[in-house]
């Protein structure tokens, strides 16, 4: 039962790697510039957790913050102005790229002397994004247990991917399928054509040397 337990557990740790990024965004006064975009593709109904933190700077600078996704309904997912310290939950509408926005504000009378602030930017999805300790406390499980229930989420966030991919996959067969239908009938269409010509030029040129007497 130990080593069942420790491979469920170096399975959860390897399944639980998230990334998070630290990088310096430049103030800027013009419009739509300091910005930077970061982004990650998600199925729909994935719940999501995104962490942003600005570290103290030079003053006269405004960090801005918005997320959204690129499908074809451009759905919002959240928006703030002079960002210190924020947490965003929410749930993915539609399968797309989340795609987190920061722009560094400089305020008017600043110079631009190309000052900057360090954003600290960790996304989560699925049982990562999931507050296990709160969930530990309501339902009074055990550390083994809950190693168990983090374990299992993670394992049908993979199942409802690999499940996705299954159907894209059938989806884009589909599609070649009726692609090479379509050239497979142009072929023949094409083929026929020519033949038609073919045939047209010889009795056409036939009849041109007879009304000749050419031949």
């Amino acid at each position: 039962m130990k080593a069942v337990f420790v491979v469920f557990a170096i399975l959860a740790t390897v399944l639980g790697i998230c990334s998070a990024l630290e990088f310096d965004l430049v103030a800027t006064t013009e419009i739509g510039g300091g910005r930077r975009c970061l982004s990650q593709w998600l199925p729909m109904d994935t719940h999501v957790r995104v962490k942003a933190k600005v570290l103290p700077g030079f003053p006269g600078q405004k960090v801005n913050m918005e997320i959204h996704d690129d499908s074809q309904h451009s759905n919002q997912y959240g928006a703030r102005n002079q960002v210190d310290d924020a947490t965003f939950r929410f749930d993915t509408q539609a399968h797309a790229n989340v795609i987190v926005c920061f722009q560094n504000v400089l305020e008017a009378n600043m110079p631009n002397d190309g000052r900057s602030r360090t954003i600290q930017f960790k996304m989560e999805s699925g049982a990562m994004a999931e507050d296990f300790h709160k969930i530990q406390q309501e339902e009074k499980l055990k550390p083994m247990e809950m190693e168990l229930r983090r374990l299992a989420m993670t394992l049908d966030d993979v199942q409802d991917e690999l499940q996705y991919l299954k159907q894209r996959e059938s989806t884009l067969r589909d599609a070649n399928e009726r692609m090479n239908s379509r050239v497979k009938t142009f072929s023949f269409v094409s083929i026929a054509v020519l033949v038609g010509v073919a045939v047209y030029q010889v009795f056409y040129l036939r009849r041109f040397f007879q009304q000749k007497k050419l031949i």
